[in-house]
């Protein structure tokens, strides 16, 4: 298997979370993008720069480079790497980059919350299913 393009660390006790990585995934037909779920420990241990209380409160991405990524920056590379959601360029525009990284933090701060309200899917030991 090739050097994925990104590595996402990711949520999987969040039900939307786990759904938009399971929608990015049906469209990863080139494996450039990894999901690593911070709440395992075994895979975590692989990446000691992530911290899993900043994790949990950011979403993170680790390029190929190297580099770090965080919230928005990682949802619009993962998206542009499988050519889908081309339009979420937007929100790295200057004029809208700061509302749209403030309403992403309002977001992943109540993100549990929000998944009850709207999710089909129930999470427990890191698993997500659909409601039956």
């Amino acid at each position: 298997m090739s050097t994925p393009s990104l590595v996402i660390f990711f949520d999987a006790q969040c039900p939307l979370c786990c759904n938009e990585m399971r929608s990015l995934k049906t469209f990863d037909h080139h494996g450039r993008v990894q999901l690593v779920d911070i709440n395992n420990d075994d895979a975590m241990r692989s990446f000691p720069s992530i911290d899993k209380s900043k994790a949990l409160s950011i979403l993170h991405g680790l390029d190929q480079q190297g580099n770090l990524l965080y919230g928005l920056d990682v949802t619009v590379l993962a998206w542009r790497l499988v050519n889908k959601h081309r339009w979420l360029f937007i929100t790295r525009l200057p004029i809208l980059k700061w509302i749209s990284d403030q309403i992403y933090l309002l977001f992943a701060k109540h993100r549990m919350s929000i998944s009850r309200w709207f999710s089909h899917a129930q999470c427990r030991n890191g698993v997500c299913k659909n409601r039956e």
